[in-house]
This record gives C-alpha cells, sequence and structure tokens, in this order.
C-alpha cells in the first residue's frame, strides 16, 4: 500500500528539480474528458473514480451551491484537474464526518482522510482507537483522565492524557497528499464514535483558480457525537496553477476543540491577487512547486497478511478477522521501492475493539535492493476485526 507520511528524504530532489522557470506554461494534467463542470443549479456530489482523478475543461461552482465527493475503494485523494479557470463562489466540500448515533460506529473520513475508532458497548467491548497515522486513542466519555482522544495531522489532537492524543504527521509540501486522521471511540452502552479525519483534495488548474469572497475550500475534522473532544483532526487542501488569487476561505481546521488543525499548501507564480483567509494561517504554506506530482514517488506496500497475498495498487487498508481456533501467530510482508535508503517503518494494528498495536521496524531500500520486501511477525486476536497500516515514520 502506498506509504502516507513524510517522503521528504526521498523526493525533495525531484521536487526543486522539477520547479519550471517563472512565465513557464503549467499543465496540470487534465485531458479535459469530463468536459466543464458547473454546479450551478443544484449542489453536486461527483463519484470518484479509482485514481481520484477528475479531467475537466473549467470547474464553476456558484454561490449558494456545494460540490461534493463520494470515496472510491481505495479512498484516494480528490485531484480536481482543469485546463482553464477554477472559479469558486460556493462551497467545495471535502470534511470528515459526525460519528452517528444510529448505528453506533465512528465518523467517516472526507476523501483520503480517515475514520473516527468505533465506540465501546459496556465493560467487555472496549472502544477502538481511531485510523490514520494520527489517530486518537478510544477512551473513557467527559473529556478528563483517561478519554478518548482527538486526531492529529498538522496539530495534535486534543485529550486529557497525552497517551490518547493524536500524533502530529505529514509535510508542509502536502507531499505526499494525505488527509486526516480519526478521533477514538468513547466507553458507554453504547458508547459513542470518534470524529472523522478531513479529506484531502487538489485542485489544479492550467490558468487560473478564483476563490471568491463568499467562496469556500472546506477540509474540517468531523466531531464527536458526545462532545468536541474526540473529533477528527482537519485534513488537507492545495491549490496549484499559474495564479491563485480571490478573498475567499479555505480551510483545514480540526472538529471541536479535540480534532488537530490539518495543513494547506499553495503553489503558484503569480501571488499578488492571493488574499485568501486561510485557516489555519499558521499551518499553511505559499511556494511555486509547479507540479502535481513528483516523476518518483516512493511507496510502502503490504503484499501479504496472514497468510493472504495482497495484489500491488488495491489499497492502503488490510482488514482481517481470524475465526475462533484460528493460530494468532501471524506474519505482515511489507514492499517498499525507490526510497533509496534505509526506511524506519511502523506498522499499525488498529481493532474494532480495544487500543492499536504500534510494530516499529526498519527496512532497507536502497539502489542495490529495489523493490525490497521485509517479513515481520504480528499477534491477532481472534472474532475482531483488524485493519492493518504500514506508515513511515
Amino acid at each position: 500500500m502506498k506509504t502516507q507520511t513524510q517522503l521528504l528524504a526521498a523526493t525533495l530532489v525531484a521536487v526543486f528539480s522539477l520547479v519550471p522557470a517563472r512565465g513557464q506554461n503549467f499543465d496540470c494534467g487534465s485531458n479535459g474528458s469530463l468536459g466543464a463542470l458547473n454546479v450551478t443549479e443544484a449542489d453536486v456530489t461527483v463519484d470518484l473514480p479509482p485514481d481520484g482523478r477528475l479531467h475537466y475543461t473549467t470547474v464553476n461552482v456558484a454561490a449558494g451551491r456545494t460540490l461534493r465527493f463520494n470515496r472510491n475503494a481505495l479512498n484516494t485523494p480528490v485531484y480536481l484537474l482543469a485546463q482553464g479557470d477554477v472559479v469558486i463562489n460556493g462551497t467545495v466540500d471535502v470534511s470528515g464526518q459526525q460519528a452517528p448515533g444510529n448505528p453506533p460506529i465512528g465518523g467517516a473520513g472526507g476523501p483520503g482522510g480517515f475514520d473516527g475508532g468505533k465506540p465501546g458497548f459496556g465493560p467487555e467491548f472496549p472502544p477502538g482507537d481511531g485510523y490514520g497515522p494520527g489517530a486518537g486513542g478510544g477512551g473513557e466519555r467527559g473529556g478528563h483522565g483517561a478519554s478518548a482522544g482527538g486526531g492529529g495531522y498538522g496539530r495534535p489532537g486534543g485529550g486529557a492524557d497525552s497517551n490518547f492524543k493524536g500524533k502530529a504527521y505529514g509535510s508542509p509540501l502536502l507531499i505526499p497528499l494525505m488527509g486526516g486522521s480519526g478521533g477514538g471511540g468513547d466507553t458507554g452502552t453504547p458508547g459513542s464514535g470518534g470524529g472523522g479525519g478531513g479529506g484531502a483534495i487538489l485542485v489544479a488548474s492550467n490558468t487560473r483558480i478564483i476563490v471568491n469572497s463568499g467562496g469556500r475550500l472546506v477540509a474540517e475534522g468531523g466531531i464527536w457525537r458526545g462532545s468536541s473532544h474526540n473529533a477528527g483532526s482537519g485534513g488537507a487542501v492545495r491549490l496549484l496553477a499559474p495564479r491563485v488569487e480571490g478573498q475567499g476561505t479555505v480551510r483545514a481546521s480540526g472538529g471541536g476543540s479535540g480534532g488537530g488543525d490539518g495543513r494547506i499548501r499553495v503553489d503558484c507564480f503569480d501571488k499578488t491577487s492571493l488574499r485568501l483567509d486561510f485557516q489555519p494561517r499558521d499551518l499553511t504554506t505559499v511556494g511555486a512547486n509547479m507540479f502535481v506530482e513528483p516523476p518518483v514517488v516512493p511507496r510502502l506496500d503490504i503484499v501479504n497478511a496472514a497468510g493472504t497475498d495482497i495484489p500491488l495498487g488495491t489499497g492502503n487498508t488490510v482488514r482481517i478477522q481470524l475465526p475462533f481456533g484460528s493460530d494468532t501467530n501471524c506474519t505482515v510482508t511489507l514492499r517498499a521501492q525507490d526510497f533509496n535508503a534505509e526506511v524506519p517503518v511502523q506498522l499499525v494494528l488498529t481493532p474494532d475493539s480495544g487500543p492499536r498495536t504500534i510494530i516499529e521496524t526498519n527496512l532497507v531500500n536502497t539502489a542495490d535492493q529495489n523493490p525490497a520486501t521485509l517479513v515481520v511477525p504480528i499477534t491477532l486476536p481472534v472474532n475482531n476485526l483488524v485493519t492493518i497500516q504500514a506508515w513511515t515514520r
């Protein structure tokens, strides 16, 4: 599966060698196959294709209208690509969701973001941690003591106990592009799920991106149903065009008071009319990295889990539930490619009920070992669905 944390050591050289000279033509890669997207008569929800890339000629979101996206099977970020102008007078929304009360589950992350943790149900079924590199821990209800924590991203999540707060992660460059993490579930009969992490979106144009006053791009964290302590973190918004302008709002704030804020990045040549209201401002960076992705993106995949082969490119999440009587001693095989280094890795096992397990290891992926694999011993519970993910540290 693709790694979802900082890959700066392997990509910075490619990043800075790809910055075009000022005045050079820019091509975001849109082939225009979907024609013009006009969100004018009613709100629109777009189903994301498998790679998350939407190829338009132009994009227009009218005042009072909202553009949203349904997650795809791989839960990729949104790549909103246009050959011409992108004009936003309404809202483009990839925010995480509030944890619903019925059914009692965690809130869904926005596209490219991560879900909130499952709620507990009495003393026999403890709440689950959230999902993602900055997942909040599952815990008690109430925002005190060992209470469940909020998801982290650009900033750590909230919580009374530091052991339950989601950690900060990711790159200010938003390379790779990734969303926010979910808050932890809490106790009760039933308890409440954690809020979903904000999603991740790249808006790119060959010409201009205009976010006028009243226009909004939002990737906020979902709130916790019981209070705001166990909210999801904010997600990620990246704007990429020769010219970015307007006086609208770009928000990647955490949910409530518990979700950590996300990240915002603007890459453009012409900043003379850039008057956008960025929230959070201190986690917003501006530069001129004029490309959607570098030509070589290091990747970390899970290719086998508990004896089951996982085909390359089939997603960044593996879920396994062992039946009663199964051998709980298993292995996970990791595959690293194009890091050109020894890669520190976290293998994270998150059960639906109870705390997650984090295994730290290193995978040597040098030029003479590319790709490289590593078999990691793990222990899985029985009759408890476990989500397995791997991140670079």
